[in-house]
This record gives structure tokens, sequence and C-alpha cells, in this order.
């Protein structure tokens, strides 16, 4: 796609976003360049110059702010597309619209981060707005078309999750503990695994990581009861690349099929 192969200079002092923001911009094909502050930016991007087709920076930083940051980049570059990411009760003036090409608020949904850096690099591309849709219809499928396995072992949370992915016109297939979903997607090759944290035989960590020995790019999102800061690193860092918190809210299941299905 357009979007692959993409330099994106990413600015941000918290390491924990700034690891989310990798995993997602590489799952898009596009070639992320981390750093923790606006100064650090602005020497890397100055020591390579045309180099960055898009900047995504946060609005708070401890020395200098998104905003400083961005009319400082306009001087090097009055052309690179820049969307800033912000928390709810930021304070900057509205013609700061300008700079930007979008400023989303975090938490930033992600299939909507990657419309909008869609539209940020491609200026011809329609960012579709939210349109009402029916919760769950069995069309999704025909539109993010997935293998997709299920490895959970509480029986309650299996029914769930199968429910909502057969509603959504899926048909997944279903295994109870980390070793049976190791051998299930040697066998069958999955498009994705929705992989619990916590199973008997071998965790969701440990299947992760023995799947990934075996250069499957197969996507694979933790199903985790815990969302801390913590767990979200250890996922990342066992190869998975994205993780859902239980219980599992449809519109955030759907957001992830829809962000996976574009990689």
């Amino acid at each position: 796609t357009y979007m692959a192969g993409k330099n994106v200079l990413v600015v941000d002092d918290n390491s924990t976003n700034r690891e989310i923001l990798k995993e997602q911009l590489s799952g898009w094909k596009l070639l992320p360049q981390l750093t923790d502050s606006a100064e650090n930016a602005i020497k890397i991007f100055n020591d390579k110059p045309g180099f960055y087709d898009l900047v995504i920076t946060d609005m708070q930083m401890p020395g200098m702010d998104g905003v400083t940051f961005a009319k400082k980049i306009r001087e090097i570059s009055p052309d690179v597309p820049m969307i800033l990411l912000s928390s709810v009760g930021d304070e900057y003036n509205q013609t700061n619209n300008k700079l930007f090409s979008a400023i989303l608020t975090k938490p930033v949904r992600q299939h909507m981060l990657c419309r909008h850096i869609s539209k940020a690099i491609n200026p011809t591309f329609v960012v579709r707005s939210e349109a009402p849709q029916q919760k769950m219809s069995a069309a999704f499928a025909a539109e993010y078309p997935y293998r997709i396995l299920i490895a959970e072992d509480n029986e309650i949370n299996q029914q769930v999750i199968q429910f909502i992915l057969q509603k959504l016109g899926y048909e997944p297939a279903l295994v109870s503990n980390g070793l049976t979903a190791v051998q299930a997607q040697k066998e069958h090759s999955y498009d994705l695994v929705l992989m619990d944290m916590q199973m008997p035989e071998m965790d969701g960590l440990e299947a992760t990581r023995t799947i990934r020995s075996g250069n499957d790019d197969a996507v694979i999102i933790a199903l985790t009861a815990n969302t801390m800061a913590g767990d979200q690193e250890r996922c990342l860092e066992a190869g998975m690349n994205d993780y859902l918190g239980k219980p599992i809210n449809v519109e955030e299941l759907k957001e992830k099929l829809i962000m996976w299905a574009g990689r």
C-alpha cells in the first residue's frame, strides 16, 4: 500500500506509549523512529532533512510541548504532515489546527489513527466518518476476512468470544491451552490468534514465543484481565501484536479486527 515504507518520527516521553505506537505503525508496514523528547526529535529531524514523511507527537512533554515542537519543525520543513496526540483538557489555541493534519484525543481508536495517518501521507485519502452500523453483522467477516483461532481455557469466556465472532460472520477454531494452540497454529496457520495470557500446560506468552520461533507472522492478540502497562509490555516483548481487555468489548474487538486487516 501507499503507507508501506514511509518514515515516521514518533515523539513521546512515555516509553509504553512509544512501544505501542511502534508496534501499530510497524504492523501497518510504516518505518517508525522513536524518541523521548522534542529536543531530541529536532536534532534527528535536522540530521535527515526531507527524510521523514510524517511526525506524530504527544502534547504534554517535559521541556517542550507538542505545539512548540511542531512550530519549530515547521520552520525546518513547511510541508511535513504532523499529527498531535493530546489528552482531554489540554489547552491549545484552535489556530494550532493549521499546524497539524489531525489532533487526536487519547486514547486514540486505532482504526482512526490508521485513517488519519493515511490521510496525512496521502491527502487524496478520504477519512470516512464513524457511520452508525449494526453492532454485530455477519457481513463484517466478508469485509475483514480472517481464519481465527481462540486459545482460552475458561469455558464461559470461550462461549462469549465464540458467540461474538460467529455473529460477526466468522467460524473460529477453539483450543483450551497454550500447547494445543501452538500445535493448531502449526497445522493450520490461522491468520489471527486470540490468545489468553493465563492457561494450563503453557501460558499465552510462552505459546506466542513458540509460534514466533517458527517464523509465523500471524496476528496474535492477547486476552488479558489486567491491562496494566507492565502486562502490555510483556505481550509485545513476547511477540504479540496487540491486546484486548477481558471481558471482551464487541466494539474494541471489531476495532482490532479492522486495524490488523490492513497489515
